[in-house]
């Protein structure tokens, strides 16, 4: 009996730890949220699918601007035959008529010719039969006269060729088609990607860490990377709306405080890039160093330098990556607070990870 009891209690023992562990997820599930977390930069990255669009689009359009090249360079080819077909026609045609030209002369000096020669025998005619019989003298020796020769050739003066014309020279094959080298090492306009590009922030709070991320991008910029003065110029805005940390209360707080109905944009204006100790790699396509410009949030403009690393994908897209710590309430944004037991830190890192491409130009 007390065997049994003993049993029993054992089988409880083991079942109230499963029967408590039961009960309090059924109670907490609705409350429990399960993160995975991803690598950094995968995180901070763009969709792999969106990426496999863009090169895709990039396709497109270098085999778009390589058909519209061979077509005009096909129909510049077409006009350079044509033209040339009519100068060898008009070549054709001149020398016709100096060969009729010439054909003329040598039949009027042979018409003269003849002339002359008719002439003369009617008047020794006339003059033979005015005179009368001649009486006979003695014989005499008679000279033997030459037979007259061959008529003189006539002189034709030379004509006077005209100037050839010489068509402008351009080989077969010497078409415009867009050009495929990069030109990191010249002035070049750029334009950002938006699906590929991600800008953000990393806080700090008493309870967890969070990230804020959006997608909503847009900006160009005009740079040489490998100008050492640096002189860039451009603008990047993100809709502060767009901003998303992952949880729909505290985004519902970030945009109250950023105040988006009174500054919807955060924009970030580029006024000159730094190399930094690494210097500028043509021959990599790499560059690194230091951002600067200013930084608008919330209506207030503040001076930053933010450091970069900056390369060029296969692709032929500029990739730049950087980050730098700014004060929440140097932008006059409040700090959030709950009842002063969860806090978050006044310094957030923002951080952006952007992609952009250059105009595709034909060779000229």
């Amino acid at each position: 009996m007390v065997a049994k009891l003993l049993r029993g209690l054992g089988v409880l023992f083991v079942l109230l730890p499963l029967l408590a562990a039961v009960a309090g997820f059924l109670v907490l599930k609705d409350r429990v949220t399960i993160v995975i977390a991803a690598d950094q930069q995968a995180a901070n990255g763009p969709d792999p699918v969106a990426l496999l669009r863009d090169e895709l689009r990039s396709l497109q359009a270098e085999v778009g601007a390589m058909q519209q090249a061979m077509t005009t360079n096909f129909e510049r080819l077409a006009e350079a035959l044509e033209n040339r077909a009519e100068l060898r026609h008009a070549d054709v045609q001149a020398l016709r008529s100096e060969l009729a030209a010439l054909a003329r002369q040598c039949q009027q000096q042979g018409s003269d010719a003849v002339a002359r020669h008719a002439e003369l025998v009617a008047r020794t005619a006339t003059a033979a039969a005015a005179t009368g019989p001649v009486p006979e003298a003695p014989t005499a020796p008679v000279e033997k006269v030459p037979e007259p020769g061959p008529l003189p050739t006539p002189v034709v003066p030379p004509v006077a060729e005209p100037a050839p014309v010489v068509p402008k020279k351009a080989g077969f094959l010497s078409f415009a088609l867009p050009t495929a080298r990069f030109q990191f090492d010249a002035p070049q306009d750029y334009v950002l990607v938006p699906e590929l590009c991600r800008v953000g922030f990393d806080a700090k709070s008493t309870l967890h860490d969070f990230t804020g991320v959006t997608s909503q991008v847009r900006g160009r910029f005009r740079a040489d990377f490998d100008d050492p003065a640096g002189a860039w110029t451009g603008e990047v805005t993100v809709q502060a709306a767009s901003l998303k940390t992952g949880v729909d209360g505290r985004d519902d707080g970030l945009r109250e405080r950023l105040d988006i109905g009174q500054h919807p944009e955060l924009v970030f204006k580029i006024e000159r890039f730094v190399p930094g100790g690494n210097g500028i790699d043509v021959a990599k396509q790499t560059a690194s160093g230091e951002l600067l410009g200013t930084m608008t949030i919330r209506g207030q403009a503040r001076s930053v330098r933010m450091p970069l690393q900056i390369e060029v994908d296969p692709q032929k897209r500029v990739v730049v990556r950087g980050q730098l710590p700014l004060k929440l309430s140097d932008y006059g944004v409040p700090v959030p607070s709950q009842l002063g037991v969860i806090n978050m830190q006044d310094e957030v890192v923002v951080w952006v990870a952007l992609r952009a491409r250059q105009q595709v130009e034909a060779r000229k």
